[in-house]
């Protein structure tokens, strides 16, 4: 992320506007973000995915896989497309076929979508619970095309050898797998060849030989699309530490407004915060606000900037099992998801002089 904010002086009755600065409330992925929307009639319609297309998003990169996947994406190949095959514990499998336009009973048909040349096997990336791998036809590991499955379950023992390894590409990121594992929850139909395990929302039978089955009945991707870093959505909060000298809110366009007391001078420190809606990411910068031009305003200003210099960090005891590390502030309340901001300073201590082996800092 790039730089925060700086501090300002303001003299009375003054109004500001302030652009966040660049990456603040994205998410950590380090690959390019892709959203999926979908019909989840239980839930969030969101799926996002972290493609592998990136040095550092997987142990292998995947960009042959990733641009042959933005191909579809890009031609809204993807958009009004189903979920075409469900195996519980398994897969969810999509990219093939289109959602009809009408009831079956009207002619609505099941199309398949016009895919491009095979993209070469990438295999290498383990097919863990949550990954997104390219389908292909069997014995032929250089065949896939337009379609893809999200793991279920852990899949490595049988995905990552079979046919040469299956391609996974991509991750779904943060909550997603609750709208994926809603998605998989649906009742799934036989009706043959390709749709042997079709998932449907609801299956109803009119009382002829035929079933009334209707478009919004099928599980579907509406649209999909990539998203750059100033697309991705976040939840934004800011707080002055006195509102009756400098008020802070956000208006259009999530610029952060800033509205200085015409009676009163002296420093308020402004906390902005922001938690990404796509990984949980979380964000918190804070800087000093100076109304009016006296001595006694600037000393509270130095006054602050001392006290923001270093951040106390308790540190519990150390365990072998997730959280290894639990964090700590100077008041006793957890810290959770601690992140280390490179930009400022932190003096960590053990709490309640509890007894660990050194923990360590990387990345």
């Amino acid at each position: 992320m790039a730089s925060g904010f700086n501090d300002l002086s303001l003299s009375s009755s003054d109004q500001v506007k302030l652009r966040l600065p660049k990456g603040f409330g994205a998410s950590d992925a380090v690959g390019t973000v892709v959203e999926l929307i979908t019909n989840n009639r239980l839930g969030g319609a969101s799926i996002y995915l972290e493609m592998f297309n990136k040095k550092g998003s997987a142990d292998v990169v995947t960009k042959k896989t990733a641009k042959n996947f933005f191909k579809y994406i890009k031609n809204d190949l993807y958009d009004n497309t189903i979920f075409h095959r469900s195996v519980p514990g398994f897969v969810l499998q999509g990219g093939g076929f289109s959602a009809p336009l009408a009831p079956a009973v009207q002619g609505g048909s099941v199309d398949p979508i016009e895919s491009y040349e095979a993209v070469q096997n990438q295999p290498g990336n383990s097919n863990l619970r949550g990954t997104i791998a390219m389908a292909k036809l069997s014995g032929r590991p250089d065949s896939a095309t337009s379609q893809w499955f999200i793991n279920l379950s852990n899949n490595s023992g049988s995905l990552d050898t079979q046919n040469e390894g299956f391609t996974v590409f991509g991750e779904v990121l943060g909550d997603g797998m609750i709208v994926v594992d809603q998605l998989a929850s649906a009742d799934v139909y036989n009706f043959g060849g390709a749709f042997a395990q079709l998932p449907l929302w609801e299956l109803r039978d009119d009382g002829s030989s035929s079933l009334d089955i209707q478009p919004q009945d099928f599980i579907v991707v509406d649209s999909a699309r990539k998203l750059k870093r100033k697309q991705q959505p976040y939840e934004l909060v800011v707080e002055s530490s006195d509102n009756d000298l400098v008020e802070a809110s956000f208006g259009k366009k999530k610029k952060l407004k800033l509205n200085a007391s015409g009676s009163q001078s002296g420093v308020a420190e402004i906390s902005v915060s922001a938690v990404s809606l796509i990984d949980g990411t979380s964000y918190e910068e804070s800087f000093d606000v100076v109304v009016g031009g006296s001595s006694e305003a600037r000393e509270l200003s130095r006054s602050s900037q001392r006290r923001r210099r270093r951040k106390d960090v308790f540190v519990g005891a150390g365990s072998l099992e997730q959280p290894f590390y639990r964090f700590f502030d100077a008041e006793g309340n957890e810290l959770d998801d601690f992140k280390i901001n490179v930009k400022k300073k932190y003096r960590f201590h053990r709490l309640d002089q509890a007894e660990s082996h050194p923990f360590y800092i990387g990345d």
